[in-house]
């Protein structure tokens, strides 16, 4: 079994607009390998060999919460097709400054939904704000899962660090018991931090996913948390449609050649965190 942990899909109407929008704030060293529509995406699971994805919205509004999460029931009850039904788990998103988000959250964890995505910086805050801290302890809670972007982003480049290594930590500093759920994803946002920052978060129990962009594939400190973080604590993700599931398997792979730990990256530690494997 292999999930992929962390990927995108946009509407139909608004993909190829979404896309190209994201290109350009990336300035073009970033290219997209599908087309960014769930369609594509289902015949990419199959083209690289993936047996599940886990879809992961961003609200950059407040007033965007309901409308992913009306679209992530949607594709759970099979309103949008019978396979996407089977191989999608949508998560949800909360803008974390809206006025309703303990409402947000409530009716996401009452519909069922496994979890959200949240962005720092697409949604203007850091992790190491106190401010920040009511909005995790509902998250906490309801036990939603939680997975972040984390360090350095392309579309950001001249922002403050907001959910690197240091944030994370004083977050579950703030907020106990927070981390059991908690994906910090891109390595535990190496990238933009010194090397070894990750291993502050080693003792917290939380949760980092292996979405690299590609011009981190052969970074020696991506390779070694790769090889050397926790395997029972480590979730295969691509940030599709941003890099290519093969590729990425053959990375993991070739940092994590222990047979035993690959089916828990792949797929063993996704299925008991979502609730698939009893």
């Amino acid at each position: 079994m292999i999930i992929d942990f962390h990927t995108h899909n946009f509407p139909d109407s608004i993909a190829k607009y979404a896309l190209e929008v994201m290109v350009g704030k990336l300035g073009g060293m970033l290219l997209p390998v599908g087309d960014g529509t769930l369609k594509n995406q289902l015949a990419d699971l199959d083209r690289h060999g993936v047996d599940k994805a886990v879809m992961c919205p961003v609200a950059t509004k407040p007033t965007q919460a309901d409308i992913i999460l009306q679209t992530a029931i949607a594709i759970r009850d099979g309103e949008m097709g019978e396979e996407a039904s089977k191989r999608i788990i949508p998560f949800a998103s909360v803008y974390p400054a809206s006025r309703n988000y303990i409402a947000e959250l409530t009716a996401i964890a009452n519909a069922g939904i496994k979890g959200i995505k949240i962005h720092p910086y697409y949604q203007n805050f850091s992790l190491n704000d106190p401010r920040i801290v009511p909005f995790f302890e509902v998250v906490r809670d309801l036990n939603l899962i939680v997975i972040s972007h984390c360090g350095f982003d392309l579309g950001y480049k001249d922002a403050p660090m907001s959910c690197g290594p240091n944030e994370i930590a004083k977050l579950f500093e703030r907020v106990p018991n927070l981390a059991s759920k908690f994906i910090a994803a891109h390595l535990g946002g190496f990238s933009g931090n010194p090397d070894h920052s990750t291993d502050i978060l080693l003792e917290s129990g939380c949760f980092i996913d292996s979405a690299v962009i590609m011009s981190d594939v052969e970074n020696k400190e991506a390779s070694r948390i790769c090889a050397t973080w926790p395997a029972e604590r480590m979730l295969f993700a691509t940030d599709y449609p941003w890099a290519s599931p093969s590729h990425h398997i053959e990375w993991l792979k070739k940092n994590r050649p222990n047979e035993s730990e690959q089916r828990k990256i792949f797929g063993e530690n996704a299925e008991k965190l979502l609730g698939l494997k009893v």
